[in-house]
């Protein structure tokens, strides 16, 4: 199998997010994105765009069956004989039961008053402390190819800390002695981010104007070695997209 196939390393690291991608091969991936920077920043971008969706599913609290249930389940593990053959049951002790009894009734007791907001030892009023749930920064993310090419780069935004990082991947035979360069198409025309990797990882810091921004469009050009002498872009421009939030 050709692991070096852009399409094919995008398909195995959406596959590998999602679960859907299992058994050896999902092992295979595994060790492949343990030794492949480029192909665990394919796993990153994923796991960025599609994690995030799980903090839509809102928490349910498990029915008092469901624990009276585990206590059972639980109780049954350690007292089942260990011999060839089944001895006749005896009789349960009455404390036994009662001891039972008494756990089940705890349970269902403190999942009933989790349920209601209240806290053993005071009025039934008396409302639980919510903590605040902090909500996660917004992480933007985009994928830049190269068309007529293997070369692409997964980029990934913090505009709340002003960074980004970028991991390259494939190639550009037409690359020469020439840098590629990002940009940041603003409302007032090209902003300059930043020379790109063309393998491996790197980190950027954003333009201070980006940071207030909504939609972000970015773009590459090729430059001179070094990037552009005048500050924007003077070669051709070979890719440009967009960078979304991750769900």
């Amino acid at each position: 199998m050709k692991y070096q196939d852009a399409r094919l390393r995008r398909m195995l690291a959406a596959e590998y997010v999602l679960g859907t991608l299992r058994g050896p091969a999902r092992r295979r991936f595994e060790r492949l994105a343990h030794a492949d920077a480029a192909l665990r920043a394919e796993q990153y971008f994923w796991e960025a765009r599609l994690g995030r969706l799980s903090l839509a599913i809102k928490p349910v609290t498990p029915a008092p069956t469901v624990w009276l249930s585990l206590l059972r389940r639980i109780e049954a593990g350690n007292t089942v004989p260990l011999r060839v053959r089944p001895a006749e049951p005896k009789p349960v002790p009455m404390r036994r039961i009662w001891a039972g009894m008494a756990a089940a009734a705890a349970v269902v007791a403190v999942v009933m008053l989790g349920q209601r907001g209240i806290l053993p030892g005071t009025h039934e009023t008396t409302p639980v402390a919510q903590t605040p749930v902090t909500p996660a920064a917004p992480v933007y993310v985009a994928l830049l190819k190269v068309p007529d090419s293997t070369m692409q780069w997964t980029v990934s935004l913090s505009l709340v800390k002003g960074q980004m990082t970028v991991a390259a991947a494939g190639d550009y035979p037409q690359l020469g002695q020439h840098s590629m360069e990002l940009w940041w198409i603003s409302p007032q025309g090209p902003v300059a981010i930043g020379l790109l990797p063309v393998q491996g990882n790197g980190s950027m810091t954003l333009p201070k104007e980006m940071l207030a921004q909504g939609g972000i469009t970015l773009a590459v050009s090729l430059e001179p070695q070094g990037g552009s002498p005048t500050g924007k872009p003077t070669g051709p421009v070979l890719t440009s997209g967009p960078a979304v939030q991750a769900a």
